[in-house]
């Protein structure tokens, strides 16, 4: 009881934050932080930070600190390097045992037999007959360490997601298809088909993981064709498996020195509008989009979107 009470008067002595969101993701060598204000409902992107990976809590820690983030709602996302995420035949159980359900199916298909933690999705329309789930798995301890780890810097964690996901709260694709392209630094492409701000169609392409470091020769030297049948294969499947109307637009996150570029050669090759993914956001005079921020920002605005698609 005394702990309770405890508990409940740490809660009611929280001092609330000045800052409206933080955005974390979680890369291969480094966190990407956003941050976020909101005043009279006019969001404003003030913060962007680089942290190492290596003894990332007491950096995260030390950062909070200085910045005066303590008790700021914080929403994560993970880069692909640390989930693994597979499609599943739905296992016929109740709800309430599905998930237990398929951390079995999915411990299989894992490189390793380390307890897992999973969390699911289902795509809106499926293939005649089908009735799968992505499932998305990680290692029950790197769980525990993200977690732990976050609320002990003091932030407020709301949820946790991942970078397919992140990526609908970002879109405006209302009733039209928009198919989106997003790498971070040196990790397999996720490829996505958004519409009426959910996820439809994912896969991972690999192979292209050197691609933001190609210069434009190296890119015209057959890349592009390759992506943009790749890009082909996926829509054909969206619209004659899925009987889905035609994506509208592509929509590059890549952090490639030579991204319009890319764009204008994949538009003449797919013959489809093709742009670089921009977030429209009012920011601090000092910060400049790019990129490799996308996930930390998507992260940060899972707090005006209101959904937390994993956790």
């Amino acid at each position: 009881m005394h702990a309770g009470w405890r508990e409940y008067l740490k809660q009611r002595l929280k001092t609330p934050s000045k800052f409206y969101s933080v955005g974390l993701e979680f890369g291969e060598d480094s966190i990407q932080v956003s941050v976020l204000t909101d005043e009279l409902q006019n969001i404003t992107w003030v913060k962007q930070q680089l942290l190492p990976i290596h003894d990332w809590q007491k950096h995260l820690r030390n950062y909070v600190s200085q910045e005066s983030l303590t008790n700021t709602p914080c929403h994560v996302v993970l880069s692909p390097s640390h989930y693994q995420i597979q499609q599943l035949e739905k296992p016929q159980v109740s709800d309430s045992e599905l998930a237990q359900a398929l951390v079995w199916s999915v411990k299989d298909l894992m490189p390793n037999q380390e307890d897992i933690v999973v969390d699911y999705f289902e795509l809106p329309v499926q293939s005649a007959g089908e009735n799968k789930v992505n499932v998305v798995a990680l290692p029950e301890n790197t769980f525990e360490e993200l977690t732990d780890g976050i609320m002990h810097t003091g932030l407020d964690l709301k949820s946790i997601s991942i970078l397919e996901l992140i990526m609908a709260d970002l879109v405006e694709s209302d009733d039209d298809a928009i198919l989106t392209l997003v790498q971070e630094s040196c990790q397999e492409m996720c490829l996505n088909i958004i519409k009426g701000g959910q996820v439809y169609f994912s896969r991972r392409l690999r192979g292209y993981e050197n691609l933001p470091t190609f210069s434009e020769e190296e890119l015209q030297m057959g890349v592009g064709d390759n992506l943009s049948v790749e890009i082909q294969r996926s829509m054909d499947y969206f619209e004659s498996q899925l009987r889905q109307a035609p994506v509208k637009k592509i929509l590059l996150a890549i952090e490639s020195p030579h991204l319009e570029k890319l764009a204008q050669m994949m538009q003449q090759l797919t013959f489809m509008t093709v742009e670089p993914m921009h977030i429209d956001v009012k920011h601090a005079e000092e910060l400049t989009y790019r990129s490799s921020f996308i996930g930390s920002l998507g992260a940060a605005f899972v707090q005006k979107n209101g959904s937390a698609n994993e956790n």
